[in-house]
């Protein structure tokens, strides 16, 4: 199990790495440019050195291309490989598993993930929804797969019509049990059970009703066909969203700064170390280190 952190800013990484519970760090454009705009960074380039320095060897660093078409995405793979893995030899480079969306073809990402990986060049295959894109990119050679916890979520709430939060905890345990519930409400016909917008709400994402679920479906694709791609669980908005993912087996969970900080703290821990200074001092335990 490894701890990445999941984050564009110079200083988090920096703080995180002291920590010395950090194995690697993955970055996306979105993170880079707010954290460039929070420092007022000039050059992205001497940056991104810093960066990856900051991580050290041994701390893979996930940096992403920008184009959407194959051969520009492996061009601009070798060339962030080339000139930035000589600063800490931790370059991966990250590749989304599909370009649809912008581009006509589906398989744009899985070609430039064949051809990258099979030069020697680690990718991360990313923006990964489902179990099949996460087999596909394996199957391509992908390094890493990242599949997306909390956008699986955010997709399964809006379309049950869950109202939440970027950061909110998704219980999808209990709505399942919830809509399992459901469907022990007879059915005047077979025809009106199958119509049952209850059947309907479990289909949802395939049936899979949270990132979780995606993952250990994930993890058990993997396992059954021996594929040895590191399955990272990315978009991680809560401690417990990251507990739940260590215990479906992700190989790494990348978790933001301020969620690796919230995953140490709880109220009965802040009431315990409270009561037991107060009786250190009451009791002159300090003598002891004198």
């Amino acid at each position: 199990m490894s701890l990445f952190i999941d984050s564009g800013d110079l200083d988090e990484v920096r703080e995180a790495v002291s920590w010395g519970i950090v194995d690697g760090v993955t970055t996306n454009p979105t993170l880079l440019r707010e954290a460039a705009e929070r420092r007022g960074v000039k050059g992205l380039r001497d940056y991104l050195v810093e960066l990856l320095k900051a991580a050290g060897r041994g701390r893979p660093v996930s940096l992403e291309v920008m184009s959407t078409k194959a051969e520009d995405m492996v061009r601009e793979g070798l060339r962030l490989y080339d000139d930035l893995n000589p600063i800490a030899g931790n370059v991966v480079i990250k590749v989304p598993v599909t370009t649809k969306g912008v581009e006509q073809g589906e398989l744009e990402g899985i070609k430039a993930i064949k051809a990258l990986s099979e030069v020697g060049v680690p990718v991360n295959a990313t923006l990964i929804m489902t179990p099949s894109q996460a087999y596909l990119a394996a199957k391509a050679g992908a390094t890493y797969v990242s599949l997306f916890l909390g956008r699986i979520d955010d997709f399964v709430r809006s379309q049950l019509g869950i109202k939440h939060s970027k950061w909110d905890y998704f219980n999808y345990r209990s709505v399942r049990a919830a809509l399992q519930g459901g469907l022990a409400a007879p059915a005047r016909s077979p025809g009106e059970a199958l119509a049952s917008p209850v059947l309907s709400a479990l289909n949802v994402n395939w049936g899979l009703l949270s990132g979780v679920e995606a993952l250990r479906s994930v993890r058990a694709i993997f396992r059954s066909q021996g594929i040895r791609a590191k399955v990272i669980a990315a978009s991680m908005r809560h401690p417990r969203q990251v507990e739940e993912a260590l215990e479906a087996g992700a190989d790494i969970v990348t978790v933001p700064y301020h969620v690796i900080k919230a995953m140490v703290v709880h109220p009965k821990s802040e009431e315990g170390i409270r009561a037991f200074v107060d009786d250190a001092r009451a009791a002159n335990y300090g003598e002891l280190f004198r």
